[in-house]
């Protein structure tokens, strides 16, 4: 009997020994996560591992006193206790450190950049075809997909020993030279159909074109110096979200940058703005060498520095953080918090993530609805109507022929896609369930790519505190805001791209406005009233849109059409704006000195008009001599008789 007791206490001490051990372990993993909680006041952390090592020792205690004890309950109950404390503890361990991994995936510094070899030569079936060929790239040292790596597959394929390699200055102007025939082959990003098929003469761009090679190789992000010093989430910062116009996945590769919202946010005040940036919008960006180009092209460059820049030039804001999320992003995201409550202004019909029609045509119903992923992006995306002369508009007339109630432009797709963020975030914030925040942040792993760290949303901690203790009407005040301008479609000609794209050049008072508005929401140290409203049931409250007032339209010069002005007037406007011009005999090839039409006509004109003035440096004017007929002669014989 006695050795039976004595084997019991045996048992009893050495599987107490083991769970100290563990309890050991358990505080070692919870003390490594609370360290991560940099924004945790020090003596919350300090009191936070003394209460875990307090239970350490009075569970030890209770084990170890249950030892000499015979009663089975004595032993039982701190072991439950321990064992359940063990469990607490490394399910915080595991959930923190699973979804501070998870966020620092985001943001690495590492990505996979492909290119592809286009060309328009359906003859051609591979790289090895290219022989006494002229392969363009752009001429753009800091464009991974466009330079870097198209010049190391140029080394490791040996495209240089039997190719003549062009550079261009642009990604249009190589595209054009690909089209007209002047080169044979270009590198582009693999996701070039996306980034061009929307620019016109270009809708088909898939059909037409055959890919000969595609390549990929891992790089050093270049995006890692857009945070600004001294840039923290617990003090007023500035966010740039970039939605990426793409039917593969990833966000690495070149894209367009179909969305683009800046988002303030100061966690003194509560207070936000979200501002609406349509693609078309048509202005000098920070990467085109003082050239126009759309907004959504700053992208290209598989970049989002550009982008970040151009923004920060127009609304004189210093963007800390970056956020870029692929539309199949939108739709794994949408799905994984559950679907999205949207109060839809007009029934959608549109095509879907992976711009396919037919059975995968996408239709929403107007008011109140619980959108799944498919669905929000095609809310998110829908701009056109049934045969509105776009492409796309072409192809609604087939399935969604009755669905044309409601304004669409990109005004109006900017609202929804504020609505459609709005309606992710408060999705997410009623998920209560880790198991699901993990899965959400695995799903779209692949499909969205940040500079936002953990240690800088762990960061948060005051802010959360501040919201938790403060009343209940001090909440988080979204103002929506939206850039605006005027069309110009038809009215400019695109150098680069040898066409009138259907840009937007925005109104100088609607930057002013969301300028204003951004500077206040950044600065203000305490809350203040933002806005007066009144309504009542005969006068319906409508939030206001900063940004989308009555404004004066900027003009842009451009250049005139010369073919019915005179010698004189063409050299007086060439003087006027700073323009070399010289008159070329479009026969001989040689420049002429002319003062008027008497022996020259008008032939052309080189610098196309229309073209952006200040993008024009001289001015060229083809003529071509008179043509004297015989009977003119003899009519000038009989006069001299």
């Amino acid at each position: 009997m006695t050795k039976k007791r004595n084997n019991h206490k045996l048992f009893r001490l050495i599987f107490s020994l083991i769970l100290i051990i563990l309890q050991m372990v358990g505080i070692v993993l919870v003390g490594y996560t609370l360290l991560l909680f940099e924004g945790v006041e020090t003596l919350y952390r300090i009191l936070g591992i003394a209460v875990l090592v307090y239970f350490f020792l009075f569970f030890s205690y209770l084990l170890l006193r249950s030892v000499k004890k015979q009663s089975k309950i004595s032993f039982i109950i701190p072991v439950i206790l321990v064992v359940v404390l063990f469990l607490i503890e490394g399910a915080v361990f595991y959930y923190v450190t699973k979804v501070y991994k998870a966020i620092d995936n985001y943001s690495d510094s590492k990505n996979t950049y492909y290119s592809s070899i286009v060309s328009y030569d359906k003859t051609l079936k591979s790289e090895k075809d290219l022989i006494n060929k002229k392969i363009g790239i752009v001429n753009d040292k800091d464009d991974i997909e466009g330079y870097i790596l198209p010049n190391d597959l140029i080394t490791e394929l040996k495209l240089r020993e039997n190719n003549e390699i062009k550079l261009y200055d642009s990604t249009l102007e190589l595209l054009y030279a690909l089209k007209n025939g002047n080169i044979d082959a270009a590198f582009f990003s693999r996701n070039y159909v996306d980034m061009f098929y929307s620019i016109e003469g270009y809708e088909d761009i898939e059909e037409e074109t055959v890919v000969l090679y595609e390549g990929k190789k891992v790089y050093e992000s270049n995006e890692e110096d857009i945070k600004s010093e001294g840039a923290s989430l617990n003090k007023p910062f500035s966010m740039l979200l970039i939605g990426v116009d793409s039917s593969k996945d990833g966000v690495t590769s070149g894209y367009n940058a179909d969305v683009l919202l800046l988002v303030t946010f100061n966690p003194k005040t509560l207070r936000a703005t979200l501002t609406s940036v349509p693609r078309d919008m048509y202005l000098k960006t920070a990467c085109s060498n003082g050239t126009y180009r759309r907004i959504n092209t700053t992208t290209w460059g598989s970049s989002s520095s550009c982008a970040v820049q151009t923004i920060e030039n127009i609304f004189d804001v210093d963007i800390d953080y970056y956020a870029k999320i692929n539309f199949k992003g939108v739709v794994q995201l949408v799905d994984a918090v559950g679907g999205i409550d949207i109060d839809v202004p007009y029934s959608v019909c549109e095509q879907n993530s992976s711009r396919k029609w037919g059975s995968h045509t996408q239709y929403i119903e107007k008011g109140w609805q619980h959108l799944n992923g498919e669905q929000a992006l095609a809310f998110a995306r829908n701009r056109h109507k049934p045969n509105d002369g776009s492409k796309t508009g072409k192809a609604m007339a087939k399935y969604c022929a009755n669905w044309t109630s409601g304004s669409r432009s990109d005004y109006s797709r900017g609202k929804n896609q504020m609505k459609v963020i709005l309606g992710i975030v408060n999705a997410g914030t009623k998920m209560t369930d880790p198991n699901k925040v993990v899965n959400v942040l695995e799903i779209v792993k692949s499909n969205f790519q940040t500079n936002v760290k953990s240690k800088d949303l762990l960061s948060m901690y005051n802010l959360a505190k501040s919201i938790i203790v403060s009343d209940n009407t001090n909440i988080v005040n979204v103002q929506r805001m939206q850039l605006t301008g005027s069309s110009a479609w038809g009215k400019i000609y695109d150098t680069p791209s040898k066409s009138y794209p259907a840009v937007i050049i925005p109104y100088p008072g609607s930057i002013s406005d969301i300028k204003k508005e951004i500077k206040a929401n950044l600065k203000n140290t305490k809350l203040t009233s933002s806005k007066k409203i009144s309504f009542d049931l005969n006068n319906l409250y409508k939030d206001t849109v900063i940004g989308t007032g009555s404004y004066s339209a900027q003009s842009i010069p451009t250049l005139k059409d010369f073919s019915s002005s005179s010698v004189s007037s063409i050299k007086s406007y060439a003087s006027s704006h700073g323009l070399s011009v010289k008159f070329v005999d479009k026969a001989t090839n040689q420049q002429v000195n002319i003062n008027d039409y008497s022996e020259y006509t008008f032939s052309s004109q080189k610098e196309h008009k229309d073209t952006i003035l200040d993008q024009v440096k001289s001015l060229t004017i083809y003529v071509k001599k008179k043509v004297v007929t015989q009977q003119t002669q003899s009519t000038e014989t009989s006069t001299q008789q």
